[in-house]
C-alpha cells in the first residue's frame, strides 16, 4: 500500500492550502522558526496562477495560515533538508510523509477491527478504505489537515476498542491539532461512552490528555502568530460564530440548507455519490446497529455531528484543485468502524453488488490519485464533477472503469467462495466486545485561509 501511495502523491500541481502547509513546515525544519520575513515568496516553485495562504501576524511577522497539525506533521519531512532558499523547497517530502501516515492509520484501523473481525475480512474492509476512497486521491495524495484527524480517528477507534483512555485523550488531541473542530468527535465519544457505560473515568482521561493538546495549540498560536488562541492562523471566533450561527452571516436558512446537502449529494463533493457503497451497505448497518460495539456506533454519531458542523463553518465544495470530497473525510473515518463491522448482515442484492461497487469506485478514485488533472471549478460543483470532466476529455477511460467494475465482480466472488462472507446471508452477530472476555455495552472559512 505505501508503494502506491508514494508513487502516486502529488508533485507537480497541489492545492494552495496544501502548499502554504508545507512551506511552513519546511521553514520551521530548515530555521527554526516559520516565519518569512525578507524572504522571497514569489520565487518558491508553485503550480501556475497559484497564491499561498501567508499574511501578517499579530506579532508582525509575515507566516503561513494553516491549521496547527497541517504544519507540525509536515515538519518531520524537512528534517534533513539543509537548503534555505526559495528554490530549495520542495513539496514531495510532505507529500510521501502523508502517505506514511495513512499507511499507519490503515494498520491502527486493522488493530481495532481485528477484535471483533476475521483476518481476512479485515484486510478486504482496511483495502477497500485505502483505495476505493478519497482517502486515497486526497489524504494520502498531499499532507492535508484531513492526513491529520485520519490518523487521530483511527486512534481513537483502535484506544476504544481497547478501552484505553488515555490512548483516547491523545489520538483525540492529534485529531484536534490537524482540524480545531474535530474536538467535538473527541466529546461526543468520550462523553457518549462515559454516560453510557456509567463510567466517569472514561471522560477523566480521556478529556485530560486531549485538553492538553488543545493547551499546547494555544501555545503553538501565540509562538507562531502572537495571539492566545488554539485555531493557528484561523480566527477562532469567526468559525464559532459560524458554527453557533448556523452558517456565515448573510446566508439565508434555504442557503444552508443547500449547503448541508452538498456535502452529501452535489456531483462533484458529495460523499454519497463518490463512495456509494456507503447507501448500498446502509440496510446492513441498520440490521447490525444493536450488534455493534456501543465505541462504533458513538464514533459514527460523532463524525455525523462534526459534518453537520462542517457545514456551517465551510462553504460544502471545500475549494478547488482536489479530485473526490475533502471536507467529509472525517466522517468517512468515523462511520468505516462500525460500516466495516456490518457486511456480514448484508442483504442478496448488496452481496452481490459489493464486488462490482468497490471495483467501480476503485477505477474513479484512481483517476484521480494517479494525475492532478480532473478538476472542475467549485462554482460548478452542483452541474458538473471531476469524473465527468474525465470522461470527456478522454472517453477511453470507461473502458477502465468497465475493467475495474469487472475487476471488483471477480474478486467479489472469488472471496466469497473462499470464505462464504458474501455468499449466504449472515447469521446472528458474534457479541460486540470491547475486549476478549468482556461485552462491549449494548444501546439502543475564517482568517486568512480556509478551514
Amino acid at each position: 500500500m505505501l508503494a502506491v501511495y508514494v508513487a502516486t502523491v502529488a508533485r507537480d500541481r497541489v492545492v494552495n492550502d496544501v502548499l502554504s502547509a508545507a512551506l511552513a513546515a519546511w521553514r520551521i525544519a530548515t530555521t527554526g522558526n516559520g516565519w518569512f520575513d525578507d524572504f522571497a515568496l514569489e520565487q518558491i516553485p508553485t503550480a501556475p496562477h497559484q497564491h499561498l495562504w501567508t499574511g501578517i501576524a499579530e506579532n508582525g511577522h509575515v507566516t503561513v495560515f494553516r491549521s496547527p497539525g497541517a504544519i507540525a506533521a509536515g515538519i518531520p519531512a524537512y528534517v534533513f533538508d539543509r537548503g534555505t532558499a526559495p528554490g530549495d523547497f520542495s513539496v514531495v517530502p510532505a507529500g510521501v510523509l502523508a502517505a506514511v501516515l495513512v499507511v499507519i492509520a490503515l494498520l491502527i484501523y486493522a488493530r481495532a477491527l481485528s477484535a471483533t473481525m476475521p483476518q481476512a475480512q479485515v484486510v478486504v474492509a482496511v483495502t477497500a478504505l485505502a483505495l476505493t476512497t478519497p482517502v486515497w486521491s486526497n489524504a494520502a495524495n498531499s499532507l492535508w489537515p484531513h492526513t491529520v484527524t485520519l490518523v487521530g480517528i483511527a486512534g481513537m477507534a483502535w484506544a476504544c476498542s481497547r478501552e484505553r483512555w488515555w490512548l483516547l485523550g491523545l489520538f483525540g488531541g492529534v485529531a484536534l491539532w490537524g482540524r480545531l473542530h474535530a474536538v467535538l468527535i473527541v466529546a461526543v465519544l468520550g462523553l457518549g461512552l462515559a454516560l453510557w457505560r456509567r463510567r466517569s473515568v472514561i471522560v477523566v482521561r480521556a478529556g485530560l490528555v486531549s485538553a492538553a493538546f488543545l493547551g499546547l495549540a494555544f501555545v503553538w498560536t501565540h509562538q507562531l502568530y502572537g495571539k492566545w488562541e488554539p485555531a493557528g492562523g484561523y480566527d477562532a471566533s469567526g468559525v464559532a460564530t459560524n458554527a453557533t450561527s448556523g452558517g456565515p452571516a448573510g446566508t439565508s436558512m434555504l442557503e444552508r440548507v443547500v449547503n448541508q446537502l452538498g456535502l452529501w449529494v452535489s456531483p462533484d463533493r458529495g460523499i454519497l455519490l463518490w463512495t456509494p457503497v456507503l447507501v448500498l451497505l446502509l440496510p446492513a448497518l441498520v440490521r447490525s446497529w444493536r450488534h455493534l460495539p456501543d465505541w462504533s456506533r458513538l464514533l459514527l454519531v460523532a463524525g455525523l455531528t462534526y459534518a453537520v458542523v462542517q457545514g456551517m463553518i465551510n462553504h460544502f465544495g471545500g475549494g478547488e484543485n482536489f479530485y473526490g470530497y475533502r471536507l467529509t473525510l472525517e466522517l468517512l473515518a468515523c462511520a468505516f468502524p462500525a460500516y466495516a463491522m456490518s457486511v456480514g448482515r448484508a442483504g442478496p442484492l448488496a452481496r452481490r453488488l459489493l464486488g462490482p461497487v468497490l471495483g467501480l469506485q476503485l477505477g474513479i478514485i484512481s483517476l484521480g490519485a494517479i494525475t492532478e488533472s480532473f478538476f472542475v471549478p467549485v462554482t460548478e460543483a452542483w452541474t458538473d464533477s471531476s469524473l465527468l470532466l474525465a470522461v470527456r476529455e478522454f472517453p477511453w477511460l470507461l473502458v477502465w472503469l468497465v475493467l475495474t467494475t469487472l475487476i471488483g465482480t471477480l474478486a467479489g466472488q472469488v472471496y466469497a467462495e473462499r470464505f462464504g462472507v458474501l455468499s449466504a446471508p449472515a447469521g446472528p452477530a458474534a457479541p460486540a466486545t470491547t475486549r476478549a472476555a468482556r461485552p462491549a455495552h449494548a444501546s439502543g472559512p475564517a482568517g486568512p485561509g480556509r478551514r
